[in-house]
């Protein structure tokens, strides 16, 4: 049965919410993805307080607007759905629970670190920032590990070694997203120090995505339907690629061009997944019936983040200096 809404029958309606939940995930893993790799270098590249300042004033501006995508798309993972929720991250919710908890750390840390002048004080909110970025990152790298295997359908992997594989991965990709992006936004000085370390950040990233990437494709983890595993290793090395492209703009002055080719790195796992389990993803959409209800909300929300994360990233544009304003 086709609706007013559905643009040509039931299929168009529920391709519409893959994508749109592959957009909305995607989108949150490159936006908030150098959040997490500037937190993770704020103590190890923040030689004195001057500089530990200037990189969360760097990211400030754009946390808490990076963090309403991964609200929108628990909204249409919940919404669009309720079997996916249900049964594939169900049974990754003893990873979800303390990625949460790691998730309120880190905002915790950005908030408390400046309510106190102390050095002690600061210096150990910097630490607790850059620890739990570190194992947000790892987190995140399991959680791609395990959708690949669920989504799949694959029969008991060896997951334990293919999720440490990932979780090393993307801690190396965010945080060379991470050092792009400060090279973007700090003063020139900092950011040339910044861009030494970026370089050799994007070099391991690339050399863990192969890895990871190869690994994948041929270690058993996926159905080996036609097409899947390769696939999937043509979106893994195209991630991988992408550091290196990131490193020869940033070698060349053009740190803003580097930034969308880091995005590239880190939106890649995704596709990875895309190719591993799309179709259960497809047939778990819920009846056409709620897929329009939640249609309208959507088609009105939607454009709203789009244009709210275009303004901040328009109205803070520039390099921060000492007229930037000061959120955190």
């Amino acid at each position: 049965m086709t609706t007013p809404y559905s643009w040509g029958g039931e299929c168009a309606v529920e391709l519409f919410f893959v994508l749109l939940l592959g957009l909305l995930f995607g989108g949150y893993l490159i936006l908030d993805g150098f959040d997490i790799g500037s937190g993770m270098l704020v103590r190890p590249l923040g030689r004195t307080e001057w500089e530990r300042r200037a990189m969360i004033t760097s990211f400030g501006p754009f946390l808490l607007g990076n963090e309403v995508w991964l609200v929108a798309t628990a909204g249409i993972l919940f919404g669009a759905f309720p079997v996916l929720e249900g049964e594939v991250l169900g049974e990754l919710r003893t990873l979800l629970w303390p990625l949460l908890v790691i998730w309120l750390l880190r905002d915790i840390a950005v908030w408390s670190r400046s309510r106190l002048p102390g050095a002690r004080w600061r210096g150990f909110w910097d630490t607790t920032l850059a620890v739990v970025s570190v194992l947000f990152a790892a987190g995140w790298g399991v959680v791609i590990a395990g959708l690949m295997v669920r989504l799949s359908g694959a029969a008991d992997p060896a997951y334990g070694w293919f999720a440490l594989l990932w979780a090393v991965t993307m801690v190396a990709v965010f945080a060379g997203h991470g050092a792009v992006f400060l090279t973007a936004r700090l003063p020139q000085v900092p950011a040339a120090a910044v861009a030494a370390t970026a370089r050799r950040l994007l070099l391991a990233g690339a050399a863990l995505l192969a890895v990871a990437a190869v690994a994948t494709a041929f270690a058993g983890v996926l159905p080996q339907r036609a097409g899947v595993p390769a696939a999937a290793l043509l979106a893994g090395i195209a991630a991988a690629a992408a550091p290196l492209v990131a490193r020869v703009l940033l070698g060349r002055g053009r740190p803003a061009l580097a930034l969308t080719a880091t995005a590239a790195s880190v939106a890649g796992p995704l596709l990875m997944v895309a190719a591993a389990g799309w179709t259960t993803v497809y047939d778990s959409t819920a009846d056409t019936a709620s897929l329009a209800a939640l249609g309208g909300i959507t088609l009105a929300a939607i454009p709203v983040i789009v244009l709210a994360q275009a303004w901040m990233w328009w109205v803070f544009r520039r390099r921060v200096d000492e007229r930037s304003v000061v959120f955190f």
